[in-house]
């Protein structure tokens, strides 16, 4: 008896977690698409606001594009977050929903800039401890390119001025260097 009630309050919770009301994931400074299909006559925004909670607009009648499709198009996205949304058919029912913005427009690039810099490290270690300078090279250039990943889209939708920059602007130096470095060395003759 008690591990059919477990059994069933997992199966509620996983069936909770499909049931999410989220438009999806865009990327920040573009234009998002608010879409709905409803059989009514008239369907308006009634608020739509930013991550902060600033109101971008109210009380906006959404287009009637093709058929029972209902759209607003918000080009104001330059905050990064969930921006929350309602609007109200003919009959006034109520619905509520949510769409994010990223700087990439992907969430959770964490374990992607890991594995892009761990390979880049070993890339790196590897050409050391074999004394072959395209290795370094090519572990060098990783790093740049992970630099300037990291100042265009920030780390893991983080874009903090200190942060984003100070880890991007050392990866390009590291980067940089390593590779610049690794050619000379390898225009002279010497070993590493």
């Amino acid at each position: 008896m008690n591990n059919k009630i477990i059994l069933s309050f997992i199966f509620g919770i996983m069936l909770l977690s499909l049931c999410s009301a989220n438009l999806g994931t865009f990327k920040q400074n573009e234009c998002v698409d608010i879409k709905t299909i409803l059989n009514t006559s008239a369907v308006t925004l009634s608020t739509l606001s930013y991550p902060n909670g600033n109101i971008i607009v109210s009380e906006k009648a959404m287009s009637n594009s093709v058929g029972l499709t209902w759209n607003y198009t918000n080009c104001l996205n330059s905050q990064i977050g969930f921006y929350n949304y309602d609007y109200y058919d003919a009959e006034n029912n109520v619905y509520v929903n949510t769409y994010e913005i990223t700087p990439s427009g992907f969430t959770g690039t964490l374990g992607f800039y890991i594995i892009i810099l761990l390979i880049a490290s070993a890339s790196i270690l590897l050409g050391f401890k074999m004394t072959d300078h395209w290795f370094v090279i090519v572990g060098g250039i990783g790093f740049l390119l992970i630099g300037l990943y990291s100042i265009n889209y920030g780390i893991a939708g983080m874009r903090d001025m200190f942060i984003t920059w100070g880890t991007g602007l050392f990866e390009i130096f590291m980067g940089g260097y390593l590779a610049i470095r690794a050619g000379l060395e390898i225009s002279d003759g010497d070993d590493l």
